[in-house]
């Protein structure tokens, strides 16, 4: 690697290592607190000056980001970054098939209004939301669909070469089947009534938006519990859809799907004085900015900051919006539809204290810990999300 930049020491690359989680990785894994990392971020600022610091990983060198500054010109400076070829949009005119996916979505969300929701629970029923959007009917009850996404996803994770091959033949064989079927208000059919779309990139487009669907299922629940622990919020959020919407977002600052975002030099980039080559992993933690110290909301149920412009102004805040987030945007309308499908059936009550909201709300959750009971709401005639 070139010289110029600072480096850090061996023991700081192992102690990052040991509280960032890493792209690709949930983000409630024991030991991983978003908010140590933090601490130890401010540590390297203030050794640093704020400069990017080299650090050593699994997969070779990496530059970290530490400073707004510098974190802006990674989020800004799309050219000069790839994302990974799973994340890039497509172009497709997906806002065709939204009101079809929000009707899916109450539709699901309508099995949910009773007895004791958990994780496991909302899951199945998202994933089904998930397979129905990307692929029609005809995929709704196909669980081995969502089971080897889940499989690829881990061994990637553990660079399991051989097993993420076996994994992956049988998993587009099956997409291509779901493809082949190109159900009407289906992304499927989108993509088959599209024109110059080639096959492979058809598999692509719909692994992408099935993934980038079906990891929000996690943020969906964890809302779901803070609107039971919270009963003003909730009164709030099942009068107004964009209210709603606003603690869904809430929810995924709270404990992120992806705490960290990861870039390659798409070229040969100046940091500093110094010139990286082309290939070097850029990593932002997001979380560990999402909850700083200095946020005077960083650990409590804020939705208003969605609302008043206070989430408007910060940096971290642009991973929700920009070019090249259409999966973000259908997530949120498509998600936000399916809590207001439960929370205007029912009233969500907490099971626990988890998450009070009489005291500061933790840096880490599991999700096995978290479960509400539904009761019959009280509320008709609540206003359409549709337009979320």
């Amino acid at each position: 690697m070139p010289r110029g930049l600072p480096r850090a020491t061996v023991l700081e690359s192992l102690r990052l290592a040991a509280t960032i989680v890493p792209p690709g990785v949930p983000h409630l894994m024991p030991g991983r607190d978003p908010l140590r990392s933090r601490a130890l971020l401010a540590e390297l600022e203030s050794r640093y000056g704020g400069r990017p610091v080299l650090v050593r990983g699994l997969r070779g060198p990496a530059l970290l980001i530490i400073s707004k500054r510098d974190a802006l010109r990674v989020l800004s400076e799309e050219g000069e970054y790839a994302r990974g070829v799973e994340q890039r949009p497509f172009g497709l005119p997906t806002d065709v098939l939204r009101p079809a996916f929000i009707d899916i979505a109450r539709e699901e969300a309508g099995e949910l209004t009773s007895g004791v929701v958990d994780h496991d629970r909302l899951n199945a029923r998202w994933q089904r939301v998930a397979r129905r959007c990307v692929y029609g009917e005809g995929a709704a009850d196909d669980v081995e669909l969502t089971r080897l996404l889940a499989g690829l996803t881990r061994a990637g994770r553990w660079r399991a070469r051989r097993r993420q091959d076996l994994l992956s033949g049988r998993y587009d064989a099956r997409i291509l089947d779901h493809l082949h079927r190109a159900e009407p208000g289906s992304l499927a059919g989108l993509i088959a009534e599209t024109p110059g779309v080639a096959r492979s990139r058809g598999l692509m487009q719909a692994a992408f938006w099935l993934m980038g669907l079906g990891v929000m299922s996690a943020g969906l629940m964890q809302t779901l519990a803070l609107l039971a622990a919270h009963p003003a919020q909730r009164k709030s959020a099942r009068r107004d859809a964009d209210y709603l919407r606003a603690c869904l977002r809430e929810g995924l600052r709270l404990w992120p799907p992806v705490p960290a975002l990861s870039r390659v030099t798409a070229t040969r980039t100046d940091w500093y004085g110094t010139t990286l080559p082309a290939g070097t992993t850029v990593l932002v933690p997001i979380a560990a900015h999402q909850r700083s110290p200095r946020l005077p909301y960083a650990n409590t149920f804020a939705p208003e900051i969605w609302l008043d412009g206070t989430a408007a102004n910060e940096w971290w805040a642009q991973s929700f919006k920009g070019p090249g987030c259409d999966g973000v945007h259908l997530s949120l309308a498509v998600g936000t539809a399916f809590l207001a499908g439960i929370v205007r059936a029912a009233r969500p009550k907490p099971v626990g204290r988890l998450l009070s909201p009489h005291r500061p709300l933790p840096h880490t959750l599991n999700l096995s810990r978290l479960r509400v009971t539904m009761r019959p709401s009280r509320i008709h005639g609540a206003p359409s999300p549709a337009q979320n």
